[in-house]
């Protein structure tokens, strides 16, 4: 598998946070073992943070962003991409600014737990616990 993926900022805050029986873990996991390239913006890092700092000591914050820093590549939101998300026709800004996002770096996936939000895309999304269906559960590497 040589993908490049696009991962949204729900799915990490998901792993972080426990929010989904360990699905966005095990995704997680599974894309570290795999040949494949792995993406978000800087803002959501910065938003993970945000979230994050409210339900987990300082120490564990910076060691869950310096993880991510590490597996992922940042993708830099940029005046181009701000305006393409205002001239979009998605309704919620922060969605068409991840969506172009992963535009920019020609992602071939988004994994998100918001895929109503992404009906105006021409990348696929799909969902991770779907994710994990089609790509985990098929090579018996659920956990």
């Amino acid at each position: 598998m040589s993908l490049k993926i696009y991962i949204d900022t729900n799915i990490y805050l998901n792993s972080i946070l426990n929010r989904d029986k360990e699905i966005s873990k095990k995704v997680f996991s599974f894309l570290a073992g795999v040949d494949v390239e792995v993406y978000m913006n800087d803002i959501s890092i910065i938003n993970i943070h945000y979230i994050i700092r409210k339900s987990l000591e300082r120490k564990k914050v910076i060691e869950e962003l310096r993880t991510i820093q590490k597996e992922n590549y940042l993708v830099s939101v940029d005046e181009q991409i701000i305006e393409n998300a205002l001239d979009s026709e998605f309704k919620d800004f922060e969605d068409a600014v991840q969506y172009f996002s992963a535009k920019k770096i020609d992602a071939e996936l988004i994994i998100t737990d918001n895929i109503k939000d992404f009906k105006l895309s021409n990348i696929r999304v799909i969902y991770a616990k779907d994710f994990y269906k089609e790509y985990i559960e098929p090579r018996g590497e659920e956990n």
